[in-house]
Formats: structure tokens, C-alpha cells, sequence
């Protein structure tokens, strides 16, 4: 997408608002899709642009950034968790992140100021570091910036003091912002985005019943191949649909498993609303990324989690184990038939983590801000 011509293209609209992203993963595109979507039901006229903030950069940086994060988080884990750990508190790391981006910072500044940009809501870290490189730069005529935190614990890279306000999935992550210095109008639970028709009527499943649906991201990332196997192994009825992604490569070793698992292997690469197919899973098994298990616990659905990338997912997993949102997946193999008797505890425990109207909210507040200002 060519995002310079995609922001002057609504230049004279009276309410314009940025969604910033990067494409490090398919849950911050979704999530900022989710939010102009629920703004677009609420007011129609709104005008709404996406970028990538990765985009904006030279290729040789985008192409380092993209191609670096999945070698290292894939082949090389610890040193990625090194690097998360890292940059937690390392101020020396968000300067060199500004100086590295300082270019394409300007260009987004000057396009802002073009197309008259009245908020800039982001959903990645490096897009909150782009907004609050902008605030600190307009100082009074900056637009109003925003973040949406989707994982279920924060890390300081997703926290710039020039950012106007946070929306958060928990009251725990609230409090933790309160304390670092935000005052209680700049931060809203409003729970992990999700898609503003999720818990509509699905009556279409062309799946055999009972079947898991097991899913590593966008990217298909996770030992897929190694999970499937364990559970065709099981002596229980359920088949199985693996959503592979983009992986290529995991996509042909599981089609080669199909003609020998009974039929009862099923294997896609993407699925366009997947939250439809979620709905007649008898269970979800996945890699604990922020918006798929935020939309496994909306639908009250049995989550089984594997074992999680490093940094994000860590957390997000210890935090829904914790809160009985979710059962491991080695737990699962001593006892598949947990899944049987979900309601009640689990079922109650997911219905406290995640809100079915949380883009909703978020647009709410986007208006509403935007019409009364900060």
C-alpha cells in the first residue's frame, strides 16, 4: 500500500484519525482493523487511514526488521528473550530506536500535518514510538495519540510519557500505568480489540464435528507439526483443522499427514475470520498471541495453549494459566476430557479477561476525545 497516497487522498476530512501498526504480526493489523471498524459502525462519515510504520522506513530497514524478528524469535528463542528482557528498562535503546527511525518520523510528521490528522491510534510499539516522537515535536498541535496494549502484561517499550492515552485489557495493567504517572482520564480498560460481530450467530460449519482447531498465528508459528501428531495419536474422536498461515513449509508437512490420519486431518494456510470457525470448535489449541486468545475466551471456548514464543507470549500464557482462562497443552494429553466439562469455572474465569465490546468501547473513546479534545 502506497500510504503516502492513502492519507492525501483524505485531506479535507474534518475528523481524521491514523491507525498505526507494524506488520510484526498479524494481531496488531487486526486489532487496529477491529477499531475502525467499530469507528466506521458508530459514525459512517469518520475518515480512517492504516499504515505500517515498517513501510514508511527504507526497505533495507523494514526488510532487516521483519526477516530478523522471525530468525531470531524462530531458530535462535533465547536471544530473543534476551532482547525482550533488555529493552524493559534500557532508555539507551529507545533513543537509538529514534535515531534509527528519525526519517521516516519526519515524513510521517509532514504527511500528518497535509492530511490533517486529528488522532494517531497505535497498536505496536514502534508505531507509539513514531506518535510519540510527533507529540514531542508539535508539542500543542500534535494530534491526539493513542495506544492499545494487546497482550495481557506490559512491557516499557509500549509506554512513551508523550502519549495522550492508553487503553488496557485489565485493571491490573491500569493500576501499573496509574503508578508510572498517568492520571485516571488517560487510561480504560476496555480489553484486547476483537471483531465487532464476534458473538453473532455462525450457523455455517463445513468441518466435521467434534474437531480442534489448532492455529499458530499468521506466520504459523509453534511446533504445529509436533502438536498434531501427539493428538492424532490420541484415542479420542475429535479431527483436527491446523491453520498454518503463511508457513509454506509447515502447510506441505502436514498435507503429506492428511491421506494417513482416517480423515481426520484437516489442513488450511489463512482463514478469513477465523473467530467463525472458533465458534464450532469443540476447542482451540494455540500459541498464546494476544487477540486469538482474547477471541477463544470471548466465545467461551475450551483454550489450550502450547508452548509460547519468548517475551509476549510468556507472559500472556503464565497469566492465563493463572487465572484459569486456559489449561497447557501437556495438561490437555493427561486429560483430554476437560474439555467435556469446561463450563463453570474456566468458561467464568475467560469472562472476566476479555470484553465482546471492547473495539466498541475504543471507538467511543476515540470520539469522544476527538469532539471534546484532551
Amino acid at each position: 500500500m502506497d500510504v503516502w497516497i492513502f492519507l492525501r487522498k483524505r485531506d479535507k476530512a474534518f475528523m481524521h484519525v491514523l491507525f498505526l501498526y507494524a506488520s510484526t504480526g498479524s494481531g496488531h493489523v487486526k486489532a487496529a482493523e477491529y477499531v475502525k471498524q467499530a469507528l466506521n459502525r458508530q459514525n459512517p462519515g469518520i475518515c480512517c487511514s492504516m499504515a505500517d510504520v515498517l513501510n514508511l522506513c527504507p526497505f533495507s530497514v523494514e526488510s532487516f526488521i521483519l526477516k530478523g524478528f522471525r530468525f531470531l524469535i524462530s531458530r535462535f528463542p533465547h536471544i530473543y528473550r534476551f532482547l525482550y528482557r533488555f529493552t524493559e528498562n534500557n532508555a539507551l535503546f529507545n533513543y537509538a530506536s529514534g535515531i534509527l527511525f528519525s526519517g521516516s518520523i519526519k515524513q510521517l510528521i509532514r504527511l500528518c500535518q497535509e492530511s490533517r490528522v486529528s488522532s494517531i491510534v497505535c497498536t505496536h510499539p514502534f508505531a507509539l514510538l513514531f506518535a510519540s516522537e510527533i507529540k514531542k515535536k508539535l508539542g500543542e498541535h500534535s494530534p491526539i495519540t493513542m495506544g492499545i496494549i494487546t497482550d495481557y502484561r506490559i512491557h516499557r517499550f509500549w509506554l512513551y510519557h508523550p502519549i495522550d492515552m492508553y487503553f488496557v485489557p485489565n485493571e491490573e495493567m491500569r493500576a501499573e500505568l496509574l503508578k508510572l504517572g498517568w492520571m485516571n482520564n488517560q487510561v480504560y480498560v476496555t480489553g484486547i480489540p476483537c471483531p465487532i460481530d464476534i458473538t453473532t450467530e455462525n450457523t455455517s460449519n463445513k468441518y466435521r464435528k467434534p474437531f480442534l482447531l489448532i492455529a499458530g498465528g499468521g506466520w504459523g508459528l509453534g511446533s504445529l507439526e509436533e502438536t498434531a501428531t501427539k493428538l492424532l495419536q490420541l484415542q479420542h474422536a475429535f479431527s483436527l483443522l491446523v491453520v498454518t498461515g503463511k508457513n509454506v513449509s509447515l502447510h506441505r508437512k502436514l498435507k503429506k499427514l492428511e491421506p494417513k490420519s482416517n480423515k481426520r486431518l484437516i489442513v488450511k494456510g489463512t482463514i478469513p475470520r477465523l473467530y467463525d470457525v472458533m465458534k464450532n470448535a469443540s476447542g482451540i489449541v494455540t500459541k498464546p498471541g494476544g487477540l486469538t486468545v482474547t477471541e477463544a475466551m470471548i466465545l467461551k471456548k475450551p483454550l489450550i495453549l502450547l508452548n509460547p514464543l519468548p517475551g509476549a507470549e510468556e507472559h500472556n500464557h503464565r497469566f492465563l494459566i493463572e487465572h484459569n482462562a486456559a489449561i497447557s497443552f501437556e495438561d490437555f494429553l493427561k486429560n483430554p476430557d476437560v474439555i467435556m466439562n469446561w463450563e463453570g469455572v474456566y468458561s467464568g474465569c475467560q469472562a472476566l479477561a476479555a470484553q465482546s465490546n471492547s473495539s466498541l468501547q475504543i471507538a467511543e473513546q476515540i470520539l469522544t476525545k476527538n469532539s471534546r479534545g484532551l
